[in-house]
């Protein structure tokens, strides 16, 4: 029968009770009976348990029922009951997840558990290699890496390395998700000053004109640069200049030159010089007599080679001369100009109309040159009219 149960008719003497109830353990009793005594019999019955094998991804994760922690797994489990049980697997930085499972008697039950991280993973390459990763400030490894726990949300990752501009940039991580970013950093510009002995030369950096000397390049990439820088009158020196990474560096260039000198003198004084075309200054003498001997007249940086050298005064016959300059040397040339008999004043008394040129006027008198090398002195009381020819008379 089922319990509770009450049997009569029993003979005196020794029975065995067998007790049985599914998802329990069969239980026995041994009874003996006298006649006429009542006996009652309890018999509790333990429970059948099950088997139940736990293991999980990531390992050592913590199975619970009911709140009550069975262990880690990977986890054998023989005090549960036969039936129904919701089973929660838990591990500090995954998702807890809760499965139900029924067990049946002895009959082996086996679950394979998989969490999903409650945070995201990034995996991250550098160019260059070996940049060190900030994780919202914190360190976390050096390029390539892998970094996990990651806070799901936007979090800030910084890239740095020496001799580059750091890189921060925010993204956004889901639990369980993994990301992949690659990050080239960019070299830190450099400085490039350029100076020359002398300063005001012409610069050209990769044959691009960028100015005259002094001259600095700014927040310049890290790399080689062909160098050039001219000056008038100097030798043009190139080179090639490599700028690393964060550097500031300063090149000079000392340019040689390649002028010479002239130093001319003229006979008389107050000649107009011409190099090559070009009017270049008056020479000139300490006194006040145009007729003679001049200072000598220094032209500076010629360049080395031939030029054409040209005097002229008006009323002399103009020099011309092709003359060579050596580098660095001084070159002293001497002009004496042929007067030429150009009459340039006019001169009218009472009797006479005189022309020549002008040698001098005072308060007594002008004087002409009449005829080359012959003069006169007009007395300044016999003078009606005078003054300069045009040069149509």
């Amino acid at each position: 029968g089922v319990t509770p149960l009450t049997l009569i008719d029993l003979a005196p003497g020794p029975h065995l009770v067998h007790v049985t109830k599914d998802g329990h353990r069969d239980t026995f009793e041994s009874v003996s009976l006298e006649p006429g005594v009542v006996r009652t019999v309890g018999v509790r019955l333990e429970p059948l348990t099950g088997i139940l094998l736990v293991t999980s991804d990531p390992p050592a994760c913590d199975v619970s029922v009911k709140g009550v922690s069975l262990g880690s797994t990977p986890l054998l489990v023989t005090t549960l009951e036969s039936g129904a049980h919701r089973l929660a697997v838990s591990s500090p930085g995954y998702q807890t997840k809760e499965i139900d499972v029924t067990l049946d008697g002895r009959t082996p039950v086996k679950q394979e558990i998989v969490l999903l991280s409650d945070s995201g993973t990034l995996a991250l390459t550098s160019d260059p290699e070996g940049a060190e990763v900030f994780i919202n400030g914190i360190a976390r490894g050096r390029a390539p890496c892998r970094i996990d726990r990651i806070p799901g949300g936007t979090v800030t990752v910084k890239v740095q390395a020496d001799g580059f501009l750091p890189h921060t940039r925010e993204i956004t991580l889901a639990a369980g998700e993994v990301q992949s970013i690659e990050v080239k950093l960019k070299p830190l510009p450099g400085t490039l000053r350029v100076v020359s002995i002398p300063e005001g030369a012409r610069i050209y950096i990769d044959d691009e004109y960028k100015g005259e000397t002094p001259f600095d390049l700014t927040k310049a990439e890290p790399k080689t640069y062909r160098v050039r820088v001219e000056r008038a009158g100097h030798e043009p020196v190139a080179r090639d200049v490599t700028l690393a990474k964060g550097a500031s560096i300063t090149e000079e260039f000392r340019l040689a030159k390649i002028t010479g000198r002239l130093e001319i003198v003229t006979a008389p004084s107050r000649a107009t010089v011409l190099v090559d075309g070009k009017k270049v200054g008056i020479t000139s003498t300490h006194g006040t007599d145009s007729t003679a001997v001049s200072d000598p007249f220094a032209v500076e940086e010629v360049l080395e080679g031939e030029h054409d050298v040209e005097i002229f005064r008006k009323g002399y016959a103009t020099q011309k001369r092709r003359i060579t300059v050596k580098r660095g040397e001084t070159l002293t040339l001497q002009f004496k100009l042929e007067r030429q008999f150009i009459p340039n004043y006019e001169v009218i008394t009472a009797r006479s109309h005189y022309k020549g040129v002008l040698e001098f006027m005072n308060e007594e008198g002008i004087r002409l040159e009449i005829t080359p090398g012959i003069s006169q002195t007009i007395p300044m009381k016999d003078v009606k009219k005078h003054g300069p020819l045009t040069e149509s008379e």
